[in-house]
């Protein structure tokens, strides 16, 4: 029989276990020996310093345990001292006749059980033939032979039952080692794979742009963390919050009735994990007030909710119920919060990738009405004035052909006509972007809009601004501002026929309050909105995107034959709470 070669962990767990066996054996040796001093053939001195010797030498041996990693013989360098240490005391003892006999069995146990029973033998021989010489030495009488042999008889038969229960022990001990190496290989392999796997679905959500998929994702690499466990794949599903709770989106091994079942997410697992923002393991899941209001809860006897969620944030929930109340170990927990935080992070993805997609199409539409809108102004505008002076010069050519005289007074008319013309295009140029606004700020740029419009049109604008408004906005502020104002006197302008319009714009508390007002006909807001999606025109919704940008908000108060208000609210950044307000300024 062959024993399998133990590695290097092994044979240091070893010598730790013999080296405390040593210190049991030195206090054994010494409680004996003081308890009945009598009893043996030995000198006291003798006794203590051999005890002595033995302690400092197991202490050498856990020192070269500790400190040296160098490749060492030890098993036979202990194994050899041990034996030399056992024959001192037995010899200094009484020699074959020594109650401390019995302790050969240490060196011969542990001879037979680290390498085999043809090892307990030899130190079995090396023992008696020690012991035999030492008494020869000792004694000047006849040797008793036939002791020495019934005791080495004894202590061979005991190395030879040691040595093949110690082969079947190593046998069953190696088998049991080789199983649970198995078992550790194959649990190694599965957490590989799913670590794997939880890396591809990491690389894939990046990916993805659609929630559906994500979800389904998230589901498949849960699932796999099942597989092999003994119990079929537990049911699962992502239920995603909307303004009326949580709604299933996703679902795995959920019967129809649960997936058309929503949850509140008010109380019980689902709200703790909702708040907690951590999972919650359910271990009855059928007793929770919203859980149990699934049939698969029925046959789970655990569950575990998993948040979906980024920050404060949160999408909803991951729920797994499983059959096996043992089934959400801490490892299984860790890998499923791991793909719960992977898919919280490419839900929040997508979800900013269809919202800056949205983003990009209003823009687009925005710019689409900025150009028809400029098409339309050009054409009313500028575009008549220059075709109005082209006719012109053309009646001036023939007249001075046939009335030269008539010549100075159409010519002042065509004059004024292209001063006119100069001064639309200038307005439009304005409106455009005001380059005021940019080096003289908001209150200059309107002062100056009302003066521009008050040329050109009866009625009259009071401005009533506040110059710390310049100091409370940063210039993309001033610019969304300036174009809401703007747009609600074009408004004025085209439809309000009035006599007055006010402007106002004022620092309270942490808020800008802009108003624009007018005293012309009014008008029904609720009936235009019906029937806006027909108009032509989109400046009412251009106001409302502008405010918007602003994180403001924007009402508009009309009614038939009272004028109409425009009022815009906007939230200040925290640095601008500090400027106070200052005396308004007005222009009329």
């Amino acid at each position: 029989m062959h024993s399998a070669p133990s590695s290097p962990t092994d044979t240091a767990q070893v010598e730790w276990i013999l080296g405390n066996l040593r210190w049991l054996l030195i206090v054994a040796m010494a409680l004996a020996a003081a308890l009945n001093p009598g009893a043996w053939e030995a000198s006291e001195i003798a006794f203590i310093a051999l005890l002595l010797l033995t302690g400092f030498y197991n202490f050498l041996v856990l020192l070269a345990l500790v400190f040296v990693r160098s490749p060492l013989p030890l098993p036979a360098i202990t194994l050899a001292g041990d034996t030399l240490i056992t024959l001192s005391f037995i010899a200094i003892t009484g020699g074959l006749n020594s109650p401390l006999l019995f302790f050969a069995f240490l060196p011969i146990l542990t001879a037979a059980l680290r390498i085999n029973w043809w090892a307990g033998e030899l130190v079995t021989f090396g023992l008696i033939g020690g012991l035999i010489l030492w008494e020869g030495i000792q004694r000047k009488e006849g040797i008793a032979f036939t002791s020495a042999l019934t005791q080495g008889s004894v202590l061979a038969l005991g190395a030879l039952l040691a040595g093949m229960i110690g082969d079947r022990l190593k046998r069953q001990i190696l088998q049991e080692l080789h199983t649970r190496e198995a078992a550790q290989r194959r649990l190694l392999t599965q957490a590989l794979q799913q670590l794997q796997g939880i890396f591809e679905l990491a690389t894939a959500m990046g990916q993805m742009r659609r929630v559906e998929e994500i979800l389904h994702a998230a589901l498949e690499v849960s699932e796999n963390l099942f597989r092999g466990s003994g119990h079929p794949a537990p049911p699962m599903f992502i239920a995603l919050l909307d303004p009326e709770g949580l709604r299933v989106a996703a679902a795995r091994r959920l019967p129809p009735r649960d997936e058309r079942t929503r949850l509140p997410g008010l109380a019980g697992a689902i709200r703790e994990a909702l708040e907690s923002g951590e999972a919650t393991v359910c271990s009855q899941p059928a007793q929770d007030p919203e859980l149990g209001r699934l049939v698969i809860t029925r046959i789970a006897q655990a569950a575990i909710v998993l948040p979906l969620g980024i920050g404060p944030e949160r999408y909803g929930v991951m729920v797994i119920g499983s059959p096996d109340p043992q089934a959400f170990t801490s490892e299984r927990r860790e890998l499923l919060r791991i793909i719960a935080v992977q898919a919280s992070i490419a839900l929040q993805n997508a979800l900013l990738y269809h919202t800056l997609q949205r983003e990009k199409e209003r823009l687009v539409e925005v710019e689409e009405e900025a150009r028809r809108r400029l098409a339309r102004e050009l054409h009313d505008g500028p575009t008549q004035s220059v075709a109005a002076l082209a006719i012109r010069l053309n009646f001036l050519q023939k007249l001075f052909q046939h009335r030269p005289d008539q010549l100075p007074i159409e010519l002042e008319k065509t004059e004024q006509m292209a001063r006119q013309a100069v001064q639309e295009l200038r307005q439009f140029l304005f409106r455009l972007r005001p380059l005021i606004l940019e080096s003289q700020g908001l209150v200059a740029a309107l002062t100056h809009l009302a003066e521009r419009i008050q040329e050109t049109e009866p009625f009259a604008i009071h401005a009533e601004v506040d110059p710390a408004v310049d100091q409370a906005l940063d210039p993309n502020a001033k610019g969304l501002v300036f174009s809401i104002i703007e747009e609600a006197l074009n408004n004025a302008r085209k439809h309000a026929e009035p006599q007055n319009v006010w402007i106002r714009a004022q620092i309270e508390g942490d808020q800008l309050i802009v108003s624009v007002e007018d005293d012309g006909h009014g008008f029904d807001p609720q009936a235009v909105w019906a029937d806006y999606s027909r108009r032509g025109s989109m400046g009412m919704l251009h106001m409302m995107e502008r405010a918007k940008l602003l994180q403001g908000e924007f009402h508009i108060e009309s009614a038939p034959g009272q004028g109409t208000r425009v009022r815009l609210r906007v939230p200040l950044p925290s640095a601008a709470l500090d400027i106070k307000p200052s005396a308004q300024g007005e222009a009329q």
